[in-house]
């Protein structure tokens, strides 16, 4: 992991691989760890950062950093100090709204757009789960609040293979700062792309979960209303996280998203 320091903020990311530039964001409660498949996978033909947002990570953030837009602004600046050019940017949930502010403010940096679960504001039944693993983790029971999350996020019937991911990802959430989650979890609350989304011109793919209680695909096919170009997926066998439920398949379904990105590109 490296870190880049930007004004009076450092910025955790991890970059392997050589080519056109993929930049994956992350949910909340979770770092870039979380897209160690994706990264493995995306090496091999393209430039992969992975990057750490909103305090997650190794690397704090003051408090009046922490908002959608802000963390949309910090990813801009790596970008640019980092010299990626056009990017595809790939985010999950809280990630896939920081990705879309991006695409909304900064056009010239996003190829194209690989949105999660994602969501362009809190509907009311997601305000009040935020609400719960918001008192949780103000109470700093992030074993309590791991659990919830988890238990909205996966399938209720999950497989054995499911029950690996949730360990890992519970693993995860418990290294988090407990202060960084709370607000950005308000953050969360505060965001409302609606208007936004229409502005963006960039191809977009979706990929949503039946079984996402946390996000249900009814959000992603919100946003996909209010999108130019876009490609929406629900599948029925996975929740909040595709890629760590069938990351093979998810895999392989961005990197066609990838390359239809790039021949566009190439006929502009």
């Amino acid at each position: 992991m490296a870190t880049l320091q930007i004004d009076d903020l450092e910025i955790a990311y991890e970059t392997v691989g050589e080519g056109v530039s993929l930049v994956f964001i992350h949910e909340v409660a979770t770092n870039q760890r979380i897209w160690q498949r994706q990264r493995t996978f995306f090496r091999q033909r393209y430039r992969a950062i992975t990057v750490d947002v909103l305090g997650h990570g190794q690397v704090a953030w003051p408090p009046q950093e922490i908002a959608i837009a802000q963390a949309a602004r910090r990813v801009e600046q790596l970008m640019e100090r980092l010299g990626t050019g056009p990017a595809v940017i790939i985010g999950v949930s809280m990630g896939a709204a920081v990705a879309m502010h991006m695409a909304f403010e900064a056009p010239a940096l996003v190829r194209g757009l690989g949105l999660v679960s994602p969501w362009n504001y809190a509907s009311g039944d997601m305000q009040s789960l935020i609400n719960r693993l918001f008192r949780l983790a103000e109470a700093g029971d992030m074993a309590a609040h791991a659990d919830l999350f988890l238990r909205y996020s996966f399938p209720t019937t999950a497989s054995a293979l499911h029950a690996v991911e949730m360990e890992r990802l519970r693993s995860l959430i418990l290294e988090q700062n407990a202060w960084a989650v709370v607000y950005t979890w308000v953050a969360c609350l505060a965001c409302d792309l609606r208007v936004e989304v229409g502005q963006i011109k960039a191809p977009c793919l979706i990929i949503a979960g039946l079984n996402d209680l946390f996000a249900p695909p009814y959000l992603a096919r919100g946003v996909a209303e209010g999108l130019a170009e876009v490609e929406l997926e629900i599948w029925e066998d996975t929740g909040h996280f595709p890629f760590l439920e069938d990351h093979e398949r998810f895999n392989r379904r961005l990197d066609l998203f990838i390359q239809r990105c790039l021949l566009s590109s190439e006929s502009v």
